[in-house]
C-alpha cells in the first residue's frame, strides 16, 4: 500500500448514523386481561392506556403452513382464537380442505382486509421453491404465487402478509419477496406480533409541532455585500 495512504492522504466520506433520541417517544404494550389488576399496581406515572377494538372484517387471520409444523398449529390457532380473532388455517382444516379453491380464493386471498400470516418452515420453503411432491405441496405452491402476484401489484409494497418463524426456521427460509419486511418468531415475539395484527406500531413518536416561529433580524452593512 502506498505510504501517503496509508498516512491519510485519501479520505473516504463516510455516511454518520446516531441513535435517535428517545424523548418524546411512547412505547405501546399490550395488557394480558387475565393479568390487568396485577399491572394496574404497576403503572408507570405517565402511562395512557387506549382500548382497541377492531372492525369485525379485520378479525378474520388466514394461515398457510406445511406439514411440519401441524403440531404447532393448535397452540397458535389457540392463541390468536383468545386474543379475540378468527384464525383460518390452510390446507389441513377439513372444510377449508372441501372447499371450492375459486371460492377458497375470493373468501380470503381477495379480501384485502384479511390479514395472511405464512408459517416459515424448512419444508414451506421446499414447498414452493421444489419439484411438488404432494397435495399439499401443490396447493402451497398455489398459495404462494398468488400472495407474491398481489406483491407485486402492490408496488412491492407488504400490506397484510406476516412471515413467522416456527421451529428450526431462520431467515433463509423466508422468501425473497418478503426478506425486506418485519419477520416475526413464535412464540418469542408474541406480543410484537399481537400489535402487528392489532394495527398498531410498538413505537409512537411524539406529535410534530403544528406552528414553528421564525426569527427575522437585520442583515449588517457589512454582510449585505455578500449577499
Amino acid at each position: 500500500m502506498n505510504d501517503s495512504v496509508a498516512q491519510g492522504s485519501v479520505s473516504v466520506n463516510m455516511p454518520q448514523f446516531s441513535v435517535p433520541p428517545v424523548h418524546g417517544v411512547s412505547r405501546v404494550s399490550v395488557i394480558n386481561p387475565s393479568s390487568a389488576g396485577a399491572e394496574a399496581s404497576v403503572s408507570h406515572p405517565h402511562e395512557r392506556r387506549r382500548t382497541i377494538s377492531l372492525p369485525d372484517e379485520c378479525r378474520n387471520i388466514f394461515i398457510t403452513y406445511s406439514s411440519d409444523v401441524c403440531s404447532e398449529m393448535v397452540p397458535f390457532v389457540d392463541f390468536l382464537t383468545k386474543q379475540g380473532f378468527r384464525p383460518a388455517i390452510d390446507i389441513f382444516d377439513n372444510p377449508i380442505r372441501r372447499m371450492d379453491i375459486n371460492k377458497w380464493k375470493d373468501s380470503y386471498l381477495k379480501d384485502p382486509s384479511n390479514l395472511i400470516i405464512i408459517a416459515i418452515s424448512p419444508k414451506y420453503k421446499a414447498d414452493i421453491e421444489g419439484c411438488v411432491a404432494d397435495s399439499h405441496a401443490l396447493h402451497n405452491k398455489y398459495v404462494h404465487s398468488m400472495m407474491q402476484s398481489e406483491f407485486i401489484q402492490q408496488g412491492s409494497l407488504n400490506f397484510r402478509f406476516i412471515p413467522v418463524l416456527f421451529l428450526n426456521a431462520s431467515q433463509k427460509h423466508v422468501p425473497s419477496w418478503l426478506q425486506n419486511t418485519r419477520i416475526y418468531c413464535w412464540p418469542q415475539d408474541t406480543e410484537d406480533l399481537l400489535l402487528r395484527l392489532l394495527r398498531e406500531e410498538r413505537y409512537v413518536p411524539p406529535p410534530v409541532p403544528t406552528e414553528l416561529t421564525l426569527i427575522i433580524r437585520p442583515v449588517a452593512p457589512s454582510s449585505a455585500a455578500t449577499l
